[in-house]
């Protein structure tokens, strides 16, 4: 980090990082929000080798970890079969674990599975939005929001409301919208109610194929963000839901769905709201394609930060897995 980490290093509590993070994340945009992934730890058998069977330790999956991302070789292409392994690495710089704890999705209070992060755990990184639902407005022939039940969706701005009695809401798409070079679909959901169940979130293509995710008795916290982010990968049986360290099982239906035809609507599916006075807010709706880096070593630690060596172990050639599929 030129200018904040020089060569000579720096003293342990020298940086206030959450002051970097902000710094650097509003004005320069070279501090991020990542996704941090450890997979499932399954129990082994007398031999020592895992199972598959019974998960001792479950996934975890959990938005909005404030890091800094220094890539020394971002890709180098080497190329495997299916148009993968394009590897890279990178040198990532997140706060010191006391700053992560008082996250709520890491806070041990809640999260008992997470301690630190630990060697192959995965930080998975915005690469690049292949498709983002627009909030700012609610306006054109169709109208791109619509409600089953409540009132007709409307937006401060920044996010679509969604108010009365409502169950459902709708983002339709227009023109051609592929979305094959995703891999991870991302959206923020917040209401003013204490009982707004997620029941399903439906991704539906122009061939009427659908890909569903179901939680399990996921009840939003009242005006607070929930940040959901999931995998949008063909084959996924199962994935997780965190908020404010608590794991809600994630299901996935869909396998035959088709990746290379163009997306249509996004539905997302609830109960609880009644009234008017009761409002469902969405903002930040997007299929992106990601990068994840495992963590190799430890680098440094301080008062201040962590600094993680960092490598991706695989990639994607987008023409060539176009090609291949």
């Amino acid at each position: 980090m030129p200018g904040l980490i020089g060569s000579q290093g720096v003293r342990p509590g020298a940086l206030n990082m959450n002051r970097v993070f902000r710094a650097l994340r509003y004005r320069t945009e070279q501090a991020q929000k990542v996704t941090y992934h450890r997979p499932a730890i399954f129990d082994t058998d007398d031999y020592g080798v895992p199972s598959g069977a019974t998960a001792t330790s479950p996934e975890i999956l959990l938005p909005d970890l404030p890091a800094i991302i220094r890539p020394a070789v971002t890709a180098d292409y080497q190329q495997q079969k299916q148009g993968s392994n394009i590897i890279g690495a990178a040198r990532i710089y997140t706060p010191n674990i006391t700053t992560i704890k008082n996250l709520p999705n890491f806070d041990q209070a809640n999260n008992t599975n997470f301690n630190e992060i630990e060697g192959w755990d995965r930080l998975i990184t915005n690469y690049r939005t292949i498709y983002s639902a627009f909030t700012s407005g609610n306006t054109g022939s169709p109208t791109p929001w619509v409600n089953t039940g409540g009132n007709t969706p409307e937006s401060d701005g920044e996010s679509i409301l969604i108010s009365g009695a409502s169950t459902a809401v709708t983002y339709k798409t227009t023109g051609n919208k592929n979305v094959l070079e995703a891999d991870r679909l991302r959206f923020k959901i917040k209401t003013n109610d204490d009982n707004l169940v997620l029941a399903s979130v439906v991704v539906t293509n122009t061939g009427a194929q659908t890909l569903t995710y179901t939680p399990s008795s996921l009840t939003v916290s009242e005006d607070s963000w929930l940040t959901v982010d999931i995998p949008f990968v063909s084959g996924t049986s199962a994935t997780s839901i965190y908020q404010s360290g608590t794991r809600y099982a994630t299901t996935v239906a869909g396998t035959s769905f088709n990746y290379e035809t163009n997306l249509d609507t996004i539905a997302f599916n609830w109960t609880g709201p009644e009234g008017d006075s009761k409002i469902v807010y969405l903002k930040e709706v997007e299929f992106y394609k990601s990068v994840s880096w495992h963590v190799h070593s430890l680098k440094d630690m301080t008062d201040g930060y962590i600094i993680f060596d960092c490598v991706r172990t695989r990639g994607r050639n987008d023409s060539r897995r176009r090609a291949y599929s």
